[in-house]
């Protein structure tokens, strides 16, 4: 008989094997839950912070052996969570609608809507989706840049914003990006070491910016925002800007790979990364649902 209980602070780490081991096949991967069970377990651990993993994730062990985990990590600021699975062994698919409802009891009152990432291979939560009238709003390919590839790289000059520049910037960003997560104002402020706005320029004029951030001791990095002026559009900028951004996150030793998240149904944006040298990984499906 499955026994399900809350995720306690010795499973961690067994936690984190099974996810990974399950998570790794594409038919059953659910995406941004991580693959590498190292990385899987410091995301339990210290990613998982507004409702710990002792009170968000479940288990189901039958017969002494873990067949299932089911959690979320939430979000009290904006009143969601992120669903974290099921991971389920394949045969024992006939514990999830219970799992499913007892997870929904842990959420607290201040979350009001639920988002799930699966992979498009994955048939079974593609299901559930569908049976539990999640939405449906996109599907998302995933690209990846490894570390190995940085000698394929064309050589190019590397130019960071200046001040002269910030006006031309900033009207460029809000343009294409209005009402997003950072104005450009905003990325002006977030500048440092880690946080790099790069530029192209043609006669003292901005032709085109890409903003990324690196976080050193987690290994990660993000390209976050690039235009180019529609004017400019066709000479290769865009390649030479996200080749600009790859050459500096890679002189940060931590970082083994970029990985990035395009909307499928941008065709040209996808191009782009791939002539650059992005490979494609997998693609996700992007549900939604209120609770």
């Amino acid at each position: 008989m499955a026994e399900i209980e809350l995720m306690k602070y010795n499973e961690v780490d067994i936690v984190a094997d099974f996810i990974s081991e399950i998570n790794k096949i594409e038919e059953s991967n659910i995406g941004y839950c991580g693959k590498d069970s190292l990385e899987i377990a410091h995301a339990l651990r210290e990613d998982i912070s507004d409702i710990p993993y002792n009170n968000s994730f479940l288990t189901v062990y039958e017969e002494g052996e873990l067949i299932g985990v089911l959690g979320f990590d939430a979000d009290l600021e904006n009143n969601s969570a992120e669903i974290w699975g099921p991971f389920v062994k394949k045969n024992k698919w006939d514990v999830v609608n219970t799992l499913w409802n007892k997870m929904i009891g842990l959420l607290p009152d201040e979350i009001n809507s639920i988002s799930m990432f699966p992979n498009k291979q994955n048939k079974q939560v593609l299901q559930l989706a569908k049976d539990l009238s999640f939405n449906r709003h996109s599907d998302q390919t995933i690209l990846k840049f490894n570390r190995n590839r940085i000698t394929e790289l064309d050589a190019v000059s590397i130019l960071e914003l200046k001040e002269e520049y910030f006006t031309e910037m900033k009207q460029l960003h809000d343009k294409y990006f209005p009402n997003t997560y950072y104005s450009g104002q905003q990325i002006i402020n977030r500048l440092n070491e880690e946080r790099k706005v790069f530029i192209i320029v043609d006669n003292s004029q901005l032709c085109g910016y890409i903003y990324v951030e690196a976080e050193p001791a987690y290994g990660e990095a993000s390209i976050e925002f690039f235009a180019v002026k529609e004017s400019e559009r066709g000479k290769g900028i865009g390649s030479k800007l996200l080749t600009i951004a790859l050459k500096w996150l890679f002189t940060i030793e931590s970082i083994k790979s970029i990985t990035l998240c395009v909307n499928s149904s941008n065709q040209n944006a996808i191009s782009l990364y791939k002539k650059v040298g992005f490979q494609h990984i997998h693609e996700l499906c992007f549900f939604t649902r209120n609770v």
